[in-house]
């Protein structure tokens, strides 16, 4: 009997991911008015915890330097996290100088192959049941700006044809205190869409700062309100 190839490595728990999703969009679809596709659901990791007892206060934006704040770009980063930073309290200082914390911000977006998608028909694992490229070879493009950037993707299109592609993007805050420059607490927030855009960076920042200041360290998930 002839041995089936290994699905390769978090095959499953992407089968898993998108079965997840194509259920909760089936239950969604039953619901009267269609009210719950007006919002959408995002990953939220917190690394480090925001200090207890500590206040707001005002903060700057402490930008890299590959990061050009005259960019439109980088305005348009900026303007969506102060309307989240503003929500929960933070005001902008007048200078950096002036600021309590400095905060970091970073934006990523890659056009990725759905795990059952079939772009390579010769891919050796395929093993007849036509397994998708490895989550390492799945990205198809890739753009971003800010912390952690700097890694780009590749096409893997063309001569394949058009994949099935999603969206994935990253919305990523740094706090630090400008006195000591100790790094307070770090928050990326994921969103996978079929389609996606940088005009919900707003929603991305509020998911990441909800509930606070109880931002404690770990994974949770966020549903948001879309406008």
């Amino acid at each position: 009997m002839p041995k089936v190839p290994a699905l390769p490595a978090g095959f499953h728990s992407d089968r898993r991911r998108w079965g997840l999703g194509l259920v909760a969009a089936t239950a969604v679809a039953l619901l009267p008015g269609c009210a719950a596709f007006k919002q959408i659901g995002v990953d939220v990791v917190t690394f480090g915890a925001w200090p207890d007892q500590r206040p707001p206060g005002r903060y700057a934006f402490d930008r890299l330097p590959s990061q050009n704040a005259g960019s439109p770009e980088q305005v348009q980063l900026e303007d969506a996290a102060a309307q989240a930073l503003q929500r929960v309290g933070f005001v902008p200082a007048d200078s950096a100088a002036r600021a309590d914390v400095l905060v970091q911000t970073g934006w990523s977006r890659a056009r990725v192959l759905s795990p059952f998608a079939d772009p390579a028909p010769w891919w050796p694992a395929r093993g007849g049941g036509g397994a998708p490229l490895p989550p390492d070879r799945r990205a198809h493009a890739s753009v971003g700006v800010g912390i952690g950037i700097g890694r780009g993707g590749f096409g893997i299109g063309g001569s394949f044809g058009e994949p099935a592609t999603y969206d994935r993007q990253q919305a990523q805050l740094l706090f630090i205190d400008r006195t000591s420059r100790d790094k307070l607490v770090e928050i990326r927030v994921q969103h996978e869409a079929r389609y996606s855009s940088a005009d919900y960076l707003p929603l991305l920042f509020d998911a990441g700062l909800s509930g606070f200041p109880d931002l404690k360290a770990g994974t949770r998930q966020v549903t948001v309100q879309l406008p």
